[in-house]
This record gives C-alpha cells, sequence and structure tokens, in this order.
C-alpha cells in the first residue's frame, strides 16, 4: 500500500473531486494525509513522507509555498484535471503554470479526453466519478419541479433557462450564489432573452444555494427532472453534475456529450438533448410519465454504483502508473 498527500485546491466543485479521490484510495487501504493548497503544513508532510502527490488541476503551482514544500518531496506528482488546462477556470489567469507543468515530471489525469494532446508529458484519460455515500438520501417523493443547480450563466445556458421558464413558469428552480443568479438577469436584458414580465416570473426560480451534498441529494431525489447544461469546456466529457444526479437517485436530463453517451445509455440510464427543441419535447414527456422516470434514474444509480466510484477511479490511477 502506498503513502500518499493529497492537495485539495480553491474551488469547491476542485475540492469535492480531490475529497472523492482520497476517500477512493483510503477505501484500498492507502495511507493519506489531506491539506488545503493555501494551508501545507511542511513539517507534517516531510515526516509524512508520500510515495505520491495527488492534487487538482495544477496542483501545487498554483502557490510558491506549496511549490516549494512539494520540490522537497522529489516524489511522482499526478495533476487531475476536471477543467480545461488552457482556460481560467484551471490557471486563474496565470498561464505560466502551464509551462511549469509541461517541463515537470509530473503525470496528468484528464476527464476530457479532447485535452490529452494538449499536455507534452504522460497524460491519461480519467473521467470523473463520485462518493455515492454521501448522497445517499431517504427523500425519493417526487415534485414536478425541474431543477437547475449551477451559474446560470453563458449564453448557452441562459438560452435554455430561459426557455424552460417561458414554457413551464411554475416549475423551474434554480439553485446558485445569489451574485450569479443577480449576474444572470443582467445578462438575460443584455441578450434580450425575456420581456419585462418573464423576467419576473425568472426572478421567483431563485432558490438559494446548496450548501452541502446532502442538500443536493435531497433536491435532485425529490424533483421531477434535473436538467444539465455542460459549460463550453466539456468537450466530450462527462461533468460532475451527471454523477451526483444519478448518485442522488434523481432523473436526469442533459446534454448530449460523446463519453456521457457511452457510459451511461440513453433512455434507459440517462435522457440527452441536442438542442432546445428536443429538450423541450423530452420535458414534455417524462414530466408527466413517471414510471418512465423512475426506471431510468434506477438504472443510471446503478450504473453509478458498479463503475462510477471514486473507488473505482483510485484503482485506475494506481493500475495507469504501476508501470512508470
Amino acid at each position: 500500500m502506498k503513502k500518499i498527500l493529497f492537495i485539495t485546491p480553491i474551488s469547491i466543485a476542485g475540492a469535492l473531486i480531490i475529497n472523492g479521490l482520497n476517500e477512493g484510495f483510503k477505501s484500498l487501504g492507502h495511507d493519506t494525509l489531506s491539506y488545503d493548497v493555501r494551508d501545507l503544513n511542511e513539517n507534517e508532510i516531510l515526516n509524512f513522507n508520500p510515495d505520491l502527490v495527488i492534487g487538482y488541476d495544477y496542483a501545487h503551482f498554483v502557490e510558491d509555498q506549496a511549490e516549494n514544500i512539494i520540490k522537497q518531496l522529489n516524489k511522482p506528482i499526478i495533476h487531475y484535471f476536471g477543467d480545461a488546462p488552457l482556460e481560467n477556470y484551471s490557471h486563474s489567469g496565470n498561464l505560466n503554470l502551464f509551462d511549469k507543468l509541461s517541463t515537470s515530471d509530473g503525470i496528468v489525469f484528464c476527464w476530457d479526453k479532447e485535452y490529452i494532446k494538449a499536455f507534452k508529458n504522460r497524460a491519461y484519460s480519467l473521467p470523473l466519478a463520485v462518493n455515492p455515500s454521501v448522497y445517499m438520501t431517504e427523500t425519493h417523493k417526487k415534485n414536478d419541479k425541474i431543477v437547475f443547480v449551477g451559474r446560470p450563466l453563458t449564453e448557452t445556458r441562459l438560452e435554455i433557462l430561459c426557455e424552460v421558464l417561458k414554457q413551464y413558469p411554475d416549475n423551474l428552480e434554480i439553485y446558485s450564489y445569489e451574485k450569479h443568479f443577480e449576474k444572470s438577469i443582467e445578462q438575460i436584458k443584455k441578450f434580450n432573452l425575456l420581456d419585462e414580465n418573464q423576467i419576473n416570473l425568472y426572478k421567483k426560480t431563485f432558490k438559494g444555494f446548496l450548501k452541502t451534498e446532502k442538500e443536493l441529494a435531497n433536491i435532485y431525489a425529490q424533483s421531477a427532472i434535473s436538467l444539465n447544461i455542460t459549460l463550453d469546456q466539456g468537450i466530450s466529457s462527462i461533468n460532475y453534475r451527471v454523477f451526483e444526479v444519478l448518485a442522488s437517485k434523481g432523473f436526469l436530463i442533459t446534454d448530449y456529450k460523446k463519453d456521457t453517451a457511452i457510459e451511461f445509455i440513453a433512455d434507459v440510464e440517462a435522457v440527452y438533448y441536442s438542442n432546445i427543441n428536443e429538450l423541450m419535447e423530452k420535458i414534455a414527456f417524462y414530466l408527466y410519465n413517471p414510471e418512465q422516470r423512475l426506471k431510468i434514474e434506477e438504472q443510471g444509480h446503478l450504473k453509478i454504483l458498479n463503475k462510477h466510484t471514486f473507488k473505482h477511479r483510485a484503482k485506475e490511477i494506481i493500475e495507469n502508473i504501476s508501470s512508470i
């Protein structure tokens, strides 16, 4: 068994993913130590003397102090990318991070196959996953709500959400940071997506920010439809929301992505749409066919348990690096 140091990032989603991987490795019997990238304890880390370091995106490179501490270890470092390597989501405006990683001995695992070619060093494809136990809930009584959780930003997301609002003004619920929701109203006005009366209806869809995985799970489990709209950086990949919804036994309608469709069978484990018209047709059908929704959400949840936990991903990482 190995001793592994996990470096959690500043981002909420990234921390969820790294913490999930940590639990996956612990479930396999590995000894782990975890620190926030902004608060590494040098003495404890050097005494722990890990065999392997795992971080999110650019990991320790984002903080000078962290970089100096990890450099002293002289141990293999894994960078698990859940964001596009050349976009602000991952490098936070510091383009030097990509050059640092490219000239290092770091090993890259990337959630989207399309970005593998961007890395000059060793890179492997590794989908995201989930810790199902965190999303277990007793709440499965369904209402008639269509929920969207996340930033209601980008023109693509807003076009879809506004169309859903027009057809289902009493059903749509949006959970996000208040500042992101307020910004979405500004963008709706800028893009002229809704009239004044519709904007007032849109404002009523805001239900606040969900702080914990249990809160998320309850919303997904009790809602008729959980809507996923992948950010533009996800070219072919499965985003984290897909795993969260299915782990919660929620009913998922998501935009078509090649890798998602490979892993989750269409209309058996998840439902896909390729454009707004198709989305509206599928919402109209599944909103009023709860028996069909139940069958699909149960199969989607089963696929998560059998193939897409962080324990599965930990095994894949070990298998890939065993020859290095």
